[in-house]
């Protein structure tokens, strides 16, 4: 098995520092193992993996797209495996629960505690005992949790592992798995369980199990009735997906024209994505999340590299201001830059550049900037059509309270009312589809470019 764990999402898990005995006992059963580093997560760069992993995300939030693209990944066949920890998503900031409600699947923020099976002196590394049949579970009498938060499995779930009755909570679900399209997923409450540090895998039989999940995981067959609801949601997420394999296309046709030196095709090709981008981009769903205060020393480099693709991008001839913001924003997030953050501090440079600071501010140095006068970027209130769209996510109980809000008269009855709903629901997760990969299609257009010109010289 070809093996990839995630380092993108700030995890506390790595396999060449705490988790090295996990490495070694993948290795010497004949997996290939290998780190992913590559911001942001997309499914051209993890498809040719069997076992995606994520050993405990800690204060990262993954992106529609991201999600998007494991989904897919799982859809198609792969190995989806996630390990979290006391708290949950809330406790460590994170939005797993985003990707795992699509699984029917909750990780729940709470710890578990048990205090009469416990081991190593610490309640909570409470002691389980109740273990489902599984291949998964073969060979395996009991399990040491360590530091673990429960889980909320839907009806299509099978439990692996179950707390006693005398933890808290009581018998508490910590590892489920499940399947999805051609693929499986698998999750677990505690990742520390599987660690270096406080004997974690060598506890009980840790060991064991975490052998039994990755040798087994792809083996998770579907019963008749899952078979035939999951076939369903396949075709779902088919539709979604046409539009990357059509945007992977047109990459493939501009790195045509670029071998060719067909300048006018590339631009054609260009001006094709950013029209249709200018129409469906209204309609992408942004997840905000709360960003620390860039630190000073950080400040001036990440101006320098803004700067650098700006006069890339520049280089395109973009004439409408939207297009060429989202092409920064994008290329300046492959570079771990948050491009909202570095606006304020660069439109106060610039405005000071050109003499039209503010007559009673003052500064010691030419061409200083004063960081700490540059306010906490702000982000910005959602449009009339973003409300219009949250709007139609939240439940209603008839008809008529859409009407008083949009002004809006209908025939539609309250019975078809939650079935426009689901219409919209998933005509816009589509258009959110579309819009996301075509910010990546302009994203790779200028990155080809820009490879081609350094081969040229």
């Amino acid at each position: 098995m070809n093996i990839l764990f995630d380092e993108t999402q700030k995890e506390r898990g790595s396999v060449n520092q705490n988790f090295e005995k996990l490495a070694e006992l993948l290795e010497n059963e004949g997996h290939k193992i290998r780190r992913y580093s590559s911001y942001p997560i997309k499914y051209s760069s993890i498809s040719n993996s069997d076992i995606f992993v994520f050993l405990c995300p800690d204060g990262s939030k993954l992106y529609g797209h991201e999600v998007k693209a494991l989904l897919r990944y799982v859809d198609e066949g792969g190995c989806l495996t996630i390990f979290a920890n006391a708290g949950g998503d809330k406790g460590l900031n994170t939005n797993m629960n985003t990707l795992l409600k699509h699984f029917d699947i909750e990780l729940v923020a709470n710890q578990i505690f048990d205090y009469k099976n416990f081991d190593l002196e610490l309640e909570s590394n409470a002691v389980v005992t109740k273990l489902y049949n599984h291949a998964f579970t073969q060979e395996v009498e009991k399990l040491t949790i360590i530091s673990c938060c429960s889980i909320n499995p839907g009806k299509n779930v099978e439990e692996i592992a179950r707390t006693q009755s005398s933890s808290d909570p009581p018998s508490a679900t910590v590892m489920v798995t499940t399947s999805y399209g051609l693929g499986s997923v698998f999750v677990c409450g505690s990742y520390l369980m599987f660690s270096d540090r406080k004997a974690g895998i060598d506890l009980s039989d840790n060991r064991k199990i975490i052998k039994n999940i990755f040798e087994h995981i792809a083996e998770s067959p579907l019963s008749e009735a899952t078979a035939q609801e999951e076939e369903t949601e396949i075709e779902e997420v088919v539709i979604e997906k046409k539009p990357p394999q059509e945007s992977m296309s047109r990459v493939d046709m501009v790195k045509e024209a670029l071998e060719k030196g067909e300048t006018d095709s590339i631009k054609q090709e260009v001006m094709k994505a950013m029209d249709m981008l200018k129409e469906e981009v209204r309609g992408t769903k942004v997840e905000y999340q709360e960003v620390p205060k860039m630190q000073k020393e950080d400040i001036y480099e990440a101006i320098a590299i803004i700067e650098e693709l700006e006069k890339e991008i520049d280089s395109l001839n973009i004439e409408d201001p939207g297009y060429r913001d989202i092409l920064i924003t994008d290329m300046a997030r492959r570079q771990g830059i948050d491009y909202t953050q570095v606006i304020p501090y660069l439109e106060k440079m610039r405005a000071r550049k050109k003499g039209k600071k503010p007559a009673e501010e003052k500064r010691t140095k030419p061409g200083e900037v004063d960081l700490d006068a540059v306010p906490t970027p702000q982000m910005p209130e959602p449009d009339a059509f973003e409300r219009e769209v949250k709007f139609f996510e939240e439940p209603h109980k008839s008809i008529k309270e859409i009407q008083e809000i949009t002004g809006i008269e209908s025939q539609i009855g309250d019975a078809n009312l939650s079935e426009l709903i689901k219409t919209l629901k998933e005509f816009k997760n589509s258009i959110d589809v579309l819009s996301a990969n075509l910010i990546h299609l302009l994203s790779e257009i200028l990155i080809e470019m820009k490879e081609q010109q350094k081969r040229r010289k």
